[in-house]
């Protein structure tokens, strides 16, 4: 297991999605052949409220080296042609690779976009954080958006729960005053990083001081265990994962006055170091932080046991 996935290990935890996941997608009538929506290595996935989430994408499938590979290069051209058909991928070779491009399609294009694998199977969008990869490459932003995203999605631990996604992009605009964001009570994770870029690592991970006090309410063993609960979820068993967990979010990332979360790949110190640097440390404001509903700790926590 690399050491990498091991700054600050016992600090961080990060939500999953719920049984209520799964669910056959939306058809569409303009779709180019009568083929069955894409199955990924979980099971089909509904289209959710966006910003809610669902999750199910193994870590076994995105952290696949083969995988990571075609995934770097699909973003540096557009991802469809003219006919809305998938660039050729090594990603539509395997049922691994469908699910990261299925995830990736979600994150990346709108609910209103669509794009088809070379047999029919359909790629449905979801939250919009680069609605023009159709047409054009990646740009650096979208590039983090979409990584920052397919982070959040990720789940090695055989739960399903939905969570919510926050952050300062137009696609994660709601009131969590309304429902049914409303129940979204417990801050969980913030995660940010560019998966599209050649490296050992390729995203960062920190979690909200509200989740260790929730989680001890709960149990007296989960602060302990919160570590290894989390490297199951974003990692799995997969000695190569590009995760770097950096604690506590309050010491490695600042909020402006909106509350927007701009964050950097400094354990304990890039809170404070960061700004006084200022563009000589790298700093990511394409962060997404995630919120779950209180009765999903357990499930998701299953490590977890009541006091």
């Amino acid at each position: 297991m690399s050491s990498i996935r091991f700054i600050a290990v016992g600090l961080l935890g990060a939500g999953v999605f719920t049984a209520g996941c799964a669910a056959p997608p939306d058809t569409d009538p303009d779709a180019p052949s009568d083929a069955d929506p894409v199955e990924t290595a979980e099971l089909p996935i509904r289209r959710t409220a966006v910003p809610i989430g669902c999750n199910g994408l193994l870590p076994s499938d995105f952290w696949a080296p083969a995988n990571r590979t075609a995934f770097q290069t699909l973003g540096r051209a557009p991802l469809a042609d003219a006919n809305k058909v998938v660039v050729p991928t090594a990603l539509l070779g395997t049922s691994g690779g469908r699910s990261v491009l299925d995830y990736t399609v979600r994150c990346a294009l709108s609910s209103d976009q669509v794009v088809y694998a070379p047999d029919g199977r359909r790629f449905y969008g979801s939250f919009g954080f680069a609605p023009g990869w159709t047409t054009r490459a990646l740009l650096p932003s979208e590039q983090r958006w979409v990584s920052a995203c397919i982070f959040q999605h990720l789940n090695g631990t055989g739960e399903h729960v939905e969570i919510l996604l926050q952050g300062n992009h137009p696609a994660l605009d709601c009131s969590l005053d309304e429902e049914p964001y409303s129940e979204f009570v417990v801050h969980d994770a913030t995660m940010y990083g560019n998966a599209f870029l050649s490296g050992t690592i390729a995203g960062y991970a920190c979690i909200d001081p509200d989740l260790t006090g929730e989680l001890s309410a709960l149990s007296l063993s989960c602060p302990l265990d919160l570590g290894l609960l989390s490297l199951e979820r974003l990692c799995g068993h997969v000695p190569t994962c590009g995760i770097a967990f950096l604690g506590l979010c309050d010491l490695t990332c600042r909020k402006d006055a909106a509350g927007n979360q701009t964050c950097y790949p400094l354990p304990l110190l890039g809170a404070v170091l960061g700004p006084l640097l200022g563009p000589r440390v790298q700093s990511y404001s394409e962060t997404i932080q995630s919120y779950v509903r209180d009765s999903d700790l357990l499930p998701l926590y299953n490590g977890c046991g009541l006091l």
